[in-house]
């Protein structure tokens, strides 16, 4: 047998970082390593080391990732082309559903693996080697076959492959298909694979275990802990099987991890410490395995730091489909010169994918001849080029104001060669609303484009009197359209200018009758629009870092035929800082009607809270408003992202008071301040907010509220 001892890393998610710090204790110890086995995490960890990359170099670039990012299964935000991001704030749920042959469909995974690929890729310098013995420590890594629940031991190949094959969580990441198997994360075949390293590369082996433990009856509330405990269970009974191979001379590590779950990545660094704890602690039985400063020097020469290949060539393997075209693909990753470097291709297939074509633009890097050739092998998105989204919008108050709205969207992308698409929305509820517009660049990648859209929606506008109270409501009912020349902006935003026309009429919907039944009450207005959006937020709903601007302008021209002749805007900057765990966000809003046309509105929540939604109209409205929050905890990257608390600061302003009752000229033109109290989470539903409020001249108000149009 090798020098050395076997280590056996198993897996559970976050909690496996708990094997770098067992790692780093056993160097402290100088204990030279004969060979590692690992699952999922293990696997992870134990592969990286097993290349060569020292430790101190893994935990810089463990500490250095965007960990909530990449787990989210979306790029970077702010590098998205807007025309993707367009819709982000009408509270869609985080999933798309295809419509493809005739059936729906979704994808095969909740979190897209792109990112985590691509992570791994560099973690692991692309190493593709014909026996995994011949790494600077002999490595084994372990996935499950879905179709039969075996155990599938990777010894070559790709590393970054065996890898992410044993890191697919089943149903999180989207399974890896090798050699007509369908490969998912080896926990549920062998967690702990002492098999593959006792007898076989080592004689002794040190064991570390993150498993989750079972839970207890009195641990057992929810649906969902009966289902973590059957999954735990079937773990539970592998790794049982596995421990059964050890003798007495053989060791168990297990790091105390309670507080951290299996999506603790946040808490990575506090993890790593509890495996050095943990090893810490046994240091005593764990020095039988150590050696002379000169042997163990002799044994650490041999750990050769990997280097990022050099490519000669990019390459794509494919046939076209329904998006692009390979030919397409392989110019876009034509590089100039001989030399390419590994990170910049990688960093182009990063950007490529953003344009949210392909469910994954994969790779593998061999050695063709002397060079090094990178072989781009793309899946298009496999729900197909018609897509279903759906959405809620809630808010309820104290006062006894409570509403909803149901979205739906459909989406048919790629109509024609240039890339045009036709856009369909319906609102039903508190908002409603129909729209469908077609948007089409003038060529494939054009930044220029026209769009002509055609809807119809229900504005309302309520009344209120001094006690709150709401004393009759109105509907504007308004069908129109517009047609638009368009300059998309890329992954900035967008500017639009067009025409527009729409029929307006006014109608009663319950109170104190406002409108003379003798008038027609209809309206025409026909005009010219224009507006810019820029929208660099990191995340719309919780934005921790970035700004948002959007501004519009709108005239009424009644050359056209317009009964109005209105001159309007409507403008919002917005910019987000992080400091630590808190935020501050600060927001602008003004809009108005010049010709007092249109009544603008303020009230709810966290536009003058204290309010109701809508309570104050005038001809001109102004909002400042600062939130901090801060992110108390994280969640499961397929639940959302994280949990806040936090306050806001906010200031409304009215000028031209625009009720038919006039119980408001007291607040024209003075600042009316007005703050909350909240706690919220980033759900796949979209932002939850449970808050209390008050303003100046409102009430104080509680609130439930589901939605990003705050």
């Amino acid at each position: 047998m090798p020098e050395g001892v076997g280590v056996v890393l198993g897996g559970g998610g976050a909690r496996g970082f708990a094997h770098l710090g067992v790692l780093k204790e056993l160097e402290r110890l100088r204990i030279p390593v004969a060979c590692i086995a690992g699952t999922s995490a293990g696997a992870l960890i134990g592969g990286i080391y097993a290349n060569g990359l020292p430790l101190d170099e893994m935990e810089r670039e463990f500490n250095a990732a965007d960990w909530d990012q990449m787990l989210s299964g979306k790029p970077v935000r702010s590098e998205i082309p807007y025309d993707r991001k367009r819709n982000d704030y009408k509270n869609y749920a985080d999933i798309s559903i295809g419509v493809k042959h005739g059936a729906l469909r979704v994808p095969r995974s909740a979190i897209n693996s792109q990112g985590i690929e691509l992570y791994i890729h560099k973690l692991t310098r692309d190493r593709d080697i014909d026996s995994f013995d011949k790494l600077p420590i002999p490595f084994r890594a372990v996935a499950a076959d879905l179709l039969t629940g075996d155990a599938v031991v990777f010894d070559k190949g790709s590393l970054s492959r065996a890898l992410r094959a044993s890191m697919a969580v089943p149903g999180v990441f989207d399974l890896v298909e090798e050699d007509g198997k369908l490969l998912v994360d080896g926990l549920i075949a062998r967690n702990v694979p002492v098999q593959d390293v006792k007898g076989r590369c080592a004689q002794h082996v040190i064991v570390v275990d993150v498993s989750t433990p079972l839970l207890k009856a009195d641990e057992i509330h929810t649906l969902f802990d009966v289902v973590d405990q059957s999954s735990n269970l079937a773990v539970m009974r592998n790794v049982r099987e596995q421990m059964k191979l050890l003798d007495k001379q053989d060791i168990v590590v297990r790091p105390d991890l309670s507080g951290y779950t299996t999506s603790s990545f946040a808490d990575h660094q506090a993890i790593v410490d509890r495996g050095t704890e943990a090893a810490r602690n046994m240091a005593k039985q764990l020095s039988a395995y150590s050696v002379s400063e000169e042997a163990y020097a002799a044994w650490k020469s041999r750990l050769r730091r990997p280097h990022y290949p050099v490519l000669d060539e990019v390459r794509v393997e494919g046939k076209d489909g329904d998006f692009t075209k390979v030919s397409t693909l392989q110019k876009s990753l034509t590089f100039p010169g001989h030399s390419i470097p590994v990170g910049e291709a990688r960093q182009r297939l990063a950007d490529i994918f953003t344009g949210g074509e392909y469910d994954k633009l994969g790779y593998r890097v061999d050695n063709v001849s002397g060079r090094n050739v990178m072989t781009v092998m793309p899946v298009e998105r496999g729900i197909g080029q018609n897509t279903l989204r759906f959405g809620l919008n809630l808010n309820s108050d104290t006062p006894g104001s409570s509403n909803f709205t149901l979205r739906a969207s459909h989406e048919w992308d790629a109509i024609n060669s240039a890339g045009g698409a036709w856009r369909n929305e319906v609102a039903i509820g508190y908002q409603r609303a129909i729209n469908s517009e077609f948007y089409q660049p003038l060529w494939r990648n054009s930044p220029l484009f026209v769009a002509a859209s055609l809807g119809a929606q229900q504005k309302q506008y309520r009344y209120f009197n001094e006690d709150h109270t709401v004393l009759s409501t109105l509907n504007d009912n308004v069908i129109g359209g517009q047609v638009n020349l368009g300059v998309a902006l890329g992954k900035y935003g967008e500017w639009r200018l067009g025409m527009y026309r729409e029929m307006n009429q006014l109608t009663m919907a319950q109170g104190l009758p406002l409108l003379d039944p003798d008038e027609s009450n209809r309206s025409r207005d026909v005009g010219v629009q224009t507006r810019l959006v820029i929208d660099q937020f990191d995340n719309p709903r919780w934005p921790r870092s970035g700004y948002f601007f959007s501004g519009k302008i709108q005239m009424g021209m009644p050359g056209l035929g317009s009964d109005l002749d209105q001159q309007a805007y409507d403008v919002v900057g917005e910019t987000a800082h992080t400091y630590g765990d808190f935020t501050a966000r600060f927001t602008l809003k003004a809009s108005g009607d010049r010709t007092k046309s249109v009544p603008q509105s303020l009230g709810g929540f966290l536009n003058l809270t204290g309010y109701q939604n809508g309570e104050l109209l005038a001809d001109r409205v102004a909002l400042a408003r600062l939130m901090v929050y801060w992110r108390a905890a994280s969640l499961p990257p397929v639940l959302g992202s994280g949990v806040y608390a936090g306050v806001s600061v906010e200031g409304g302003r009215l000028w031209g008071q625009n009720t038919l009752f006039d119980l408001q000229s007291n607040r024209e033109g003075r600042w009316i301040p007005a703050g909350s109290m909240f706690l919220g989470a980033d759900t796949f539903l979209g932002p939850f907010f449970v808050g209390v409020g008050t303003a100046r001249g409102g009430q104080l108000s509680g609130y439930i509220y589901l939605g990003v149009d705050y």
